[in-house]
């Protein structure tokens, strides 16, 4: 099987997710430590415009977005899936309520002025300015990833409140072992307590201290360091998969074989275009050529984005 290559940057908490998931199915992969803001040409070329961070490839398929990662990550190493199938439903929801709407909360909660003082991206006025702009572009058109910190601190809190309370019944969110809740919630929580200025603060959830200690245990996984060029010449040099689901088109969407775009429906509007040759419950899978990877199937998950014909 080919190995995976995870495009992601340190700092990034939906890389933090994946990597902790790689660690807790103790797998092997290569790491490509992409640029935090653009351009990302290596990346691009494989993408074909989406932007956000982290991508996983495998061969010639390229996997957008964790809630399409992670899939695919159960699948390929389904021994202890964090994807019960009797709890799938009810997952998938609050799996995407956390990526989207905690994940706010905690991005305002991260970027409070007594957390922002203590960052050493934001020392230097340079990079915090190339920042700043890097992510007003992301956003642009969208106030998905906005929101006052004194609303949103009054719901983080209440929201680690009762997970601090759930958490004393059972060893994860999951229960007696991790759900995809746990990963993306983790995410969350690394990205707002991994702040020196903010740690403290989890001195109010013991439990949930606890709980992280936990999910950070799992590892990383066993990684090394790969170029994006080495990763684009892998991808053209392999195959597309033919993919393992079936069809599931819903009335009004575009069929198999058009030309559509596909992006995200919260920020990061800069589409990838491509020929629709996949559609599942669970996924969109373009095809298109780039003329540094040769052809390759972008895979982007459905709840959470949107599909178009090209140009519509």
């Amino acid at each position: 099987m080919t190995q995976l290559i995870l495009h992601q940057y340190a700092s990034s908490p939906f890389s933090e997710k994946v990597r902790c998931l790689l660690g807790y199915k103790q797998q092997d992969y290569h790491m490509v430590e992409i640029p935090v803001i653009m351009p990302k040409p290596d990346l691009m070329a494989l993408t074909g415009g989406y932007r956000k961070t982290p991508v996983l490839q495998v061969g010639a398929d390229i996997f957008c977005d964790t809630a399409a990662i992670c899939r695919v990550i159960d699948h390929l190493f389904p021994d202890n899936s964090i994807y019960p199938e009797s709890e799938d439903a009810m997952l998938t929801a609050a799996a995407h309520w956390t990526d989207t709407f905690l994940f706010k909360l905690a991005v305002a909660v991260a970027f409070q002025p007594k957390a922002v003082a203590n960052s050493e991206l934001f020392s230097d006025q340079e990079a915090a300015a190339a920042f700043m702009a890097d992510r007003a572009a992301l956003s642009e058109g969208s106030n998905e990833l906005s929101i006052d910190l004194k609303i949103a601190q009054s719901h983080w809190s209440l929201h680690m409140r009762r997970l601090n309370n759930q958490l004393k019944a059972a060893a994860f969110i999951g229960g007696d072992r991790p759900n995809i809740v746990d990963f993306s919630t983790y995410h969350c929580c690394w990205f707002v307590y991994n702040n020196d200025s903010l740690k403290p603060e989890l001195d109010q959830f013991p439990v949930l201290a606890e709980w992280m200690v936990k999910m950070a245990s799992f590892g990383q996984g066993n990684s090394d360091f790969m170029t994006g060029e080495d990763a684009v010449s892998i991808a053209r040099e392999n195959p597309i998969s033919p993919g393992w689901d079936d069809t599931y088109l819903v009335e009004g969407e575009p069929a198999l074989g058009e030309i559509v775009d596909v992006m995200p429906i919260d920020y990061g509007f800069q589409p990838t275009r491509g020929e629709l040759m996949g559609s599942s419950a669970d996924e969109f899978v373009l095809k298109r050529i780039d003329e540094r990877a040769g052809e390759v199937a972008v895979h982007f998950p459905r709840i959470g984005f949107q599909i178009n014909l090209a140009g519509n």
